[in-house]
This record gives structure tokens, sequence and C-alpha cells, in this order.
């Protein structure tokens, strides 16, 4: 379902199978709050982009940790709406063969261009054949 407004472009900064281990949507506005999640989500070794905040949002959605790797989580649209901007979230499910028995903690991490509104997240389960 996709909500009435305008859609907003975003880009990913960040995605991957070994975020932090629990499950939460977050919506960061300055900088130490983008330190704060790249500590949790990028090796030391890796440098995170920087961010303007004046002119940026950045959105960190973490699924939690999972039995196998047969799970992913993915920011599929954005929509600003009059009063609201709303953020639509893929849970993803991957059934079949092929899935590794390791815990992940599947993430993606977005940006986009500031947004001064409240932010909702609306969560879809997927089911997907691998």
């Amino acid at each position: 379902m996709t909500s009435i407004g305008f859609r907003i472009n975003f880009q990913t900064i960040g995605k991957g199978l070994w975020g932090p281990c629990e499950a939460g949507y977050h919506v960061i506005q300055n900088a130490e709050e983008w330190d704060e999640i790249c500590r949790k989500c990028f090796p030391p070794d890796v440098v995170p982009p920087e961010i303007n905040f004046s002119n940026t949002t950045v959105i960190a959605v973490f699924m939690g940790e999972c039995p196998t790797s047969g799970f992913d989580v993915e920011v599929k649209e954005i929509t600003d709406t009059i009063f609201r901007v709303v953020v639509k979230v893929a849970w993803i499910t991957y059934a079949g063969k092929g899935v590794a028995q390791a815990f992940t903690s599947p993430f993606h991490i977005i940006k986009v261009q500031k947004i001064n509104k409240p932010i909702t997240f609306q969560t879809v389960w997927e089911i997907e054949d691998c």
C-alpha cells in the first residue's frame, strides 16, 4: 500500500546482515546520534560517510537478531504527506534452500533531505523464495 503524498528520494548509506542485535527504528538528526549508530553498524576500520545534518536526515532500521541468513530488512518507500512522513519498511523472510544456519541482525541505513515533521514507520512482511 502506498501512502497518499509525495515520494521522497533516498540513498542507502549501509545495508547488511550484521548490525545491532536489538530491533528498532531510528531517526538521526545530529552528529552525536550518527556516531552512536556508526559504532553499532560499521567495522572499526570503515570510515562512515560525513553527514551534513543541516540539510540531511538519516534513518536506520534494525531487524534484530534472526536465527538464520534467511532474513532481511529494507526501506522500500518514503512518502511526505501533509502532516507527517511515512517510511515503508519491508521485513523479508527468504523461504527455501540455501539459507545458512547462522545468527544475523539485518539492517538498512538511508539518508534523505532534511525532514522537519513527524516520521512514522509502516512495516510489512514479505516472503520470498530462494
